[in-house]
């Protein structure tokens, strides 16, 4: 759901509504539940094309010789995550200083040579050559319910 808040939040949300119910009318469309299944689904020829697929994902499973590979269309979509620690986590401090290395610098180029997204822009990364909108972690928690109803009224599903 935040995906089609951050597409339609560069388009519009009544063209990228009209686009998209023009692509399932047209098209069909297969709702899948998860962006690595989704993924896996590609690299095994299942589904020629997916909307949503993480691109570390691709670029993991691409760097093992599975047949795949990601673009962005237009303005590429990143959702805000976060990072906690466990209200009774038996080593709460461990877990701190593991957040402090993973943000860090050495901890950013680790995650880089993984094919993970670091958020850090001093690591190259395909992404730092893309134009990227993130979606307003607002919309992700105030307005989930409307994403939600948009995203069933579009798609027709939540998926398999």
């Amino acid at each position: 759901m935040d995906w089609l808040a951050g597409v339609f939040s560069e388009i519009g949300e009544g063209k990228g509504a009209k686009l998209f119910k023009e692509i399932v009318a047209r098209n069909g469309i297969s709702v899948r539940k998860g962006h690595t299944l989704l993924t896996q689904l590609v690299v095994s020829g299942e589904v020629p094309f997916a909307l949503t697929v993480y691109n570390y994902k691709a670029e993991q499973l691409k760097g093992k010789g599975a047949p795949i590979d990601w673009f962005a269309i237009g303005t590429a979509i990143a959702r805000p995550n976060g990072v906690g620690v466990a209200r009774r986590a038996p080593h709460p401090h461990a877990a701190v200083l593991f957040y402090d290395f993973e943000i860090s610098e050495e901890g950013q180029k680790i995650l880089a040579q993984r094919d993970f997204v670091p958020t850090s822009r001093k690591v190259d990364t395909p992404l730092n050559r893309l134009p990227l909108r993130f979606v307003d972690a607002r919309v992700t928690l105030d307005e989930y319910d409307k994403w939600a109803k948009l995203y069933e009224e579009i798609f027709g599903g939540r998926g398999r």
